[in-house]
């Protein structure tokens, strides 16, 4: 390799070695938290955790916004639903998420759009460059999406909805491991006690019948379906 050559070599190194500037989440969340909250402000809107804000207006219907973490170093927005009547499996034990702090995504949306990333690679101040018009367009669209649900009777067809945006590329609806449980709980307490059931053994095909957690979701959707 020739002397110049070399050179040119060590300075793309060096440029390399200089944009590559991890973000923690705690930072991340640090320089996006002012954006998320002007953008819900005044809604009853909660910060439980790093990028993530839950709201619950009295109903059994808690409404999330949140920026998980991706492959490659990027964040990107989703939005969605937890229910106080939906439990979830940890572990081997079945638990319930009742209270903002322990709400988790039982319907999640994913933005599923490469302009909404936020690279966590490229330094502090790339975040905050994009993370005004990423927060802007995605509260637009998790707006459009929580107006759809209103009582539990509209998380069925909002189930629907979302098994069709998740239909094309990326994870399907089922790669979400609280769907099929979700929508179980759903079911029942709207009435459908077999689309219940079929939609729980989605989730326990690979659990004996006999497991702890297969016993104790069997009794509970039972349990929900008898008081819908």
């Amino acid at each position: 390799m020739s002397i110049s050559k070399w050179i040119t070599h060590i300075r793309q190194d060096t440029q390399k070695a200089e944009a590559f500037d991890m973000v923690t989440l705690e930072a991340a969340h640090r320089i996006i938290s002012p954006v998320v909250d002007a953008a819900l402000d005044g809604r009853g809107f909660e910060t439980v955790a790093p990028l993530k804000w839950v709201r619950c207006d009295g109903s059994p219907i808690r409404q999330i916004f949140a920026f998980p973490a991706w492959k490659g170093g990027v964040i990107a927005p989703s939005w969605g639903l937890s229910f106080d009547f939906v439990p979830h499996v940890s572990g081997s034990s079945v638990r319930w998420h009742r209270t903002n702090k322990s709400a988790m995504f039982d319907l999640t949306v994913d933005a599923r759009d490469r302009a909404l990333d936020l690279s966590l690679i490229r330094g502090e101040q790339m975040v905050a460059q994009k993370s005004a018009p990423v927060v802007k367009t995605a509260i637009v669209r998790a707006d459009e999406f929580w107006r759809r649900v209103n009582s539990v009777e509209d998380v069925v067809p909002a189930f629907e909805w979302l098994r069709d945006y998740l239909s094309n590329g990326g994870l399907g609806f089922y790669n979400y491991v609280q769907h099929p449980i979700a929508l179980a709980f759903v079911l029942a307490k709207t009435g459908d006690a077999v689309g219940a059931r079929r939609e729980l053994d989605r989730f326990l095909v690979r659990h004996s019948p006999e497991d702890p957690v297969s016993r104790r979701l069997g009794e509970l959707l039972i349990k929900a379906t008898s008081v819908a």
